[in-house]
């Protein structure tokens, strides 16, 4: 009996220690995948915080250049209102006539036959004593120009219209010339 309680004994331990062994692998198996799973959790978590971060320096990025245009196109429209403030005095300066009679041969290159003109009161005679030197065909309209110098010239049937004003002139050049001043007032 005693032979019999020993071998009982021996297979008991046996056995404990074929469940230890079992215990453990199976704890190094939950360990590895307990390991694992936190291991995908925070690559998940990482990515997602990535993925955010990189939403958020793109939008940032996005207002700044954003901002920093808006800034540059108001200073490039404060460089035309500038324009606009030393263009609206012009006709108060000598040469003022020099370029009233530019921009009227303009006009006279452009219309075959009668033109009609639009000015201001005040360079009607400058129109008149200039046009009398050309010999052409004219009439000046009873509709005083509101502008700060220069006019505007139309055919008689109204098929050709030249805006020669020193406001038409500037929003023509505004077009052409916005990117230039641009380019010199921001060298990139």
């Amino acid at each position: 009996m005693r032979a019999l309680e020993d071998k009982a004994r021996t297979t008991v331990e046996s056995i404990k220690s074929e469940a230890e062994k079992e215990k453990k692998r199976i704890m190094a198996e939950a360990q590895n995948e307990a390991a694992r799973i936190r291991r995908q959790r925070l690559k998940k978590i990482e990515d997602a915080l990535r993925s955010e971060a990189t939403a958020m320096i793109y939008s940032a990025t996005l207002k700044a250049k954003k901002e920093v245009n808006q800034a540059r196109e108001e200073v490039v429209e404060n460089v035309f209102r500038i324009a606009q403030e030393k263009i609206s005095r012009l006709s108060e300066e000598d040469s003022y006539s020099d370029i009233f009679k530019a921009l009227l041969d303009e006009c006279v290159e452009l219309i075959d036959g009668e033109i009609v003109f639009q000015v201001r009161p005040e360079d009607r005679s400058l129109l008149e004593r200039l046009l009398a030197e050309k010999g052409i065909q004219y009439s000046i309209s009873d509709v005083p120009l509101e502008s700060s110098g220069g006019l505007n010239a139309m055919s008689a049937d109204g098929r050709i219209i030249v805006y020669n004003t020193f406001e038409k002139r500037l929003e023509r050049a505004k077009k052409r010339l916005r990117l230039e001043i641009s380019n010199i007032l921001f060298p990139d």
